[in-house]
């Protein structure tokens, strides 16, 4: 059985998000956590650099709100880096129904939510394309290809196509978003794994609190930070067709289990 999930790429950057995982000699399907129609409310902080805390209730039919706590190493993206934002739900409800459960969806989800900070953004745009963004986006690239022993004949193959890429998005005057166009929080908790919450623009408020402006990260920190989060996605991969290899061996398979990710 197979699980996806995509999302489109704004910013000309790879992003990876479409994920396969096929078991075989199993119909187990191990998927992120998406509780965003459990949502409440909350309020993550990033004020602090390299930390992202807060907290978020969750709805569970039939029991009391769960509210969990956040502490997670990272920041978001540019957009709200350094900024509080809180977040609401008018109409959350539980997806046990959905999922055959015989309790809520957040049963099993642990109150203390530590971990690593994935793509967090509130979906605001920076302003349309420029060419200082252009050069900016294509500076971390070239970060990307120094770690990676990229050279000659494909360096310069992916540069012209970044490149083109890029002056398409100024020519055509299209808004530069840091992620996606809408808000999407995502972190890798040690208890649960990969959470994702895909939200409205209309359930985000972000709060400028009138603290001075948060110095612009250098291209190689925007790296780094893309690296981070490249390394909590194969991780949470790693772990999860571990994971799935021990549970076919269980059921009496050979343990043999297929995962990809799609860019």
């Amino acid at each position: 059985m197979f699980a996806a999930h995509s999302a489109k790429t704004y910013t000309g950057l790879p992003i990876c998000r479409a994920v396969m995982v096929r078991t075989l000699s199993t119909n187990t399907t191990h998927m992120a956590w998406r509780p965003y129609g459990n949502l409440i409310n909350g309020e993550l902080d990033n004020r602090n650099p390299g930390k992202v805390t807060g907290w978020i209730r969750f709805f569970r039919q039939g029991m009391e709100p769960l509210k969990v706590i956040l502490d997670l190493s990272g920041d978001t993206h540019e957009d709200i880096r350094g900024k509080v934002i809180r977040l609401l739900n008018w109409t959350p409800s539980d997806r046990s129904k959905e999922f055959g459960l015989d309790s809520t969806y957040m049963k099993g989800f642990s109150v203390e939510q530590r971990g690593t900070a994935g793509d967090i953004t509130a979906g605001r745009s920076l302003g349309p394309w420029t060419p200082e963004i252009a050069e900016r986006l294509m500076a971390q690239n070239e970060t990307f290809w120094d770690e990676n022993g990229i050279q000659d004949t494909e360096r310069e193959k992916r540069r012209r196509n970044f490149a083109n890429t890029y002056q398409e998005h100024i020519d055509a005057g299209d808004l530069f978003y840091p992620y996606v166009a809408y808000p999407y929080i995502e972190w890798y908790s040690e208890a649960n794994g990969r959470v994702v919450l895909e939200l409205d623009p209309s359930q985000v408020d972000v709060i400028d609190d009138g603290v001075a402006p948060i110095k612009a990260k250098t291209p190689a920190e925007l790296a780094d930070d893309r690296k981070q989060r490249a390394q909590a996605f194969s991780t949470f991969m790693t772990k999860m067709t571990d994971e799935l290899s021990k549970e076919n061996r269980d059921k009496g398979g050979d343990g043999n289990v297929i995962g990809a990710v799609i860019s």
